[in-house]
Formats: structure tokens, C-alpha cells, sequence
């Protein structure tokens, strides 16, 4: 009998917390909440995910509700969830590829230095490069993510370069 009402209960289970974030390189570090509650965002936005992208870092962008900055092993982008539907909005995103230079801080802003991608490349009147100004108004937030966007490019250029090299050895035949 004690089984029976076992089997028929429908309790709703939920999670305790978000799953833990195993990084690229497969070591099971400790529990951090952070970096899973950023890894559960990336995962929720259902933004189209790039070939091999994997989360990184992530912050609340500060000033505006529900907008967070996802650092991932391909990009930096600016995620916006609303709130009465639930779902999630790109306001923007920087792919590694289009950086004119590595992002630097000044202060709590962030500066990437990404070339705009438009169909006609007009150059600007004032001869400066394009660049984005993220403003998160603590210096070491700002800090930790141009340090992540940096570590990301980094992995992310040993990665080409390996296979690059990996290519060298396979032989012209017994490529499948």
C-alpha cells in the first residue's frame, strides 16, 4: 500500500542548482555557482551556438535588468532575456575573428576593438577603429572578462594550430 501511493505521487522536482560547468579540458574542478549559473544562461538563451562553442565567463551587465555578457570560446555577446515571454535576445556580438586587437580596461569599461560587419565596408570619417565600450563600472569585473575574452582567444588560436599541423601529417591518400 505504502507503494502504491509512492508510484502515484506527482510532485514536481526542481533543481537545486544549475549543472556544474566542466570546462574545456575535462578536469572536474570544484563547485562553482557563478560560473554554473553562467553556463545554465548559455544554455537556456537557445542563441545559435557556432561550431565547437563552448561558455566561458559571464557578468549582469550592469544598468540593465536581465542583460548579461557571455564570453564564449568563439565570441563576446551581450544576451537580453525578456521577461514576460521568457525567451532571450541578441542586443550584440563580437566573433574573435573580427578583433582588430585585443580588448584592453580603462577603469569599469571594457573596450573591445571589433571591425563592423556590414555589406559595404565604409571606413569612418574620423580614422578611428571601430570599438565597443562596455560599461560595468567595477574595474575588476571588467578586468576578469577582457582576461577571459584574452585566455579564450589564446586556447582558441593552440586549437587552430594543432590541427593546422595535425593536417601536415595526414597523407594525401588516406584522407576519408
Amino acid at each position: 500500500m505504502l507503494i502504491d501511493r509512492a508510484a502515484e505521487s506527482t510532485e514536481e522536482v526542481t533543481k537545486l542548482r544549475p549543472v556544474r560547468l566542466i570546462r574545456e579540458d575535462g578536469i572536474v574542478r570544484p563547485y562553482d555557482q557563478v560560473a554554473s549559473q553562467g553556463f545554465d544562461l548559455f544554455q537556456r538563451s537557445e542563441i545559435k551556438q557556432l561550431e565547437g562553442e563552448t561558455f566561458r565567463e559571464h557578468c549582469e551587465f550592469p544598468g540593465q535588468k536581465k542583460t548579461n555578457i557571455i564570453v564564449t570560446n568563439r565570441r563576446v555577446m551581450c544576451v537580453k532575456e525578456i521577461e514576460f515571454v521568457g525567451h532571450f535576445n541578441k542586443e550584440w556580438e563580437c566573433l574573435f575573428e573580427h578583433f582588430s586587437r585585443p580588448p584592453c580596461v580603462d577603469g569599469g569599461n571594457l573596450r573591445i576593438y571589433c571591425k563592423e560587419q556590414s555589406k559595404m565596408m565604409i571606413p569612418r570619417k574620423d580614422g578611428q577603429e571601430p570599438m565597443k565600450i562596455v560599461q560595468l563600472k567595477q574595474p575588476a569585473v571588467a578586468q576578469k572578462l577582457c582576461n577571459a575574452i584574452t585566455e579564450a582567444q589564446l586556447a582558441r588560436r593552440q586549437l587552430q594550430m594543432v590541427r593546422q599541423k595535425s593536417q601536415r601529417f595526414l597523407k594525401p591518400g588516406n584522407q576519408s
